[in-house]
């Protein structure tokens, strides 16, 4: 099924490439998705566009990046095997010297392929927060009380009545005026 409007972006995207690709990476690949899974084609309106021309420029307005950084993406990408770069005719330009005299470059995303494709890991992050994650509570600042995330945020009269509290019983006195300035000014 597909939403107007829309692109749709396979999962694979999600649940594996956003972790290992850089930024300038992970840009260049969405715009690639977004002029080919995400425009409908001309000749066949019920199909998706299989193959765009982008030019380098394009790639560069799309992603706020360098033209540097736009083709060492490409070059990643295209090694990876997560996109193709094909010549006008259709001959994959594989290796970035084949690029550089090509008049004009087409791209394809190769996540929608099995064999492109990595699995998915189950284990999204190496560093994982440990289950018992808490926090020191002291006398002045209870800031939680059986909450999942241990926060919960005082607002200024609710901080402010818990401080006034914990000065009566600590019986420190509270400044006045007339302590605070003495001497009157006139």
């Amino acid at each position: 099924m597909n939403y107007k409007h829309t692109t749709q972006t396979p999962n694979i995207l999600f649940d594996h490439l956003i972790k290992v690709l850089s930024e300038t990476q992970l840009k260049v690949l969405l715009t690639i998705i977004r002029k080919t899974i995400g425009q409908v084609d001309i000749i066949n309106p019920k199909k998706r566009v299989q193959r765009a021309w982008i030019s380098q420029r394009l790639f560069c307005i799309c992603t706020g990046k360098s033209a540097r950084a736009v083709s060492s993406a490409i070059d990643y990408l295209s090694s990876q095997g997560y996109i193709l770069v094909t010549a006008k005719d259709g001959t994959p330009l594989t290796t970035k010297s084949k690029r550089r005299g090509a008049s004009a470059l087409y791209y394809a995303s190769r996540l929608l392929s099995e064999e492109a494709t990595p699995q998915p890991c189950d284990l999204s992050y190496h560093n994982a927060v440990k289950k018992g994650h808490t926090i020191k509570l002291n006398e002045i600042k209870e800031s939680c009380y059986n909450r999942s995330q241990c926060v919960k945020r005082l607002s200024d009269t609710e901080r402010y009545l818990q401080i006034k509290k914990s000065l009566k019983t600590t019986s420190i006195k509270t400044p006045t005026p007339s302590t605070l300035y003495p001497r009157s000014f006139e």
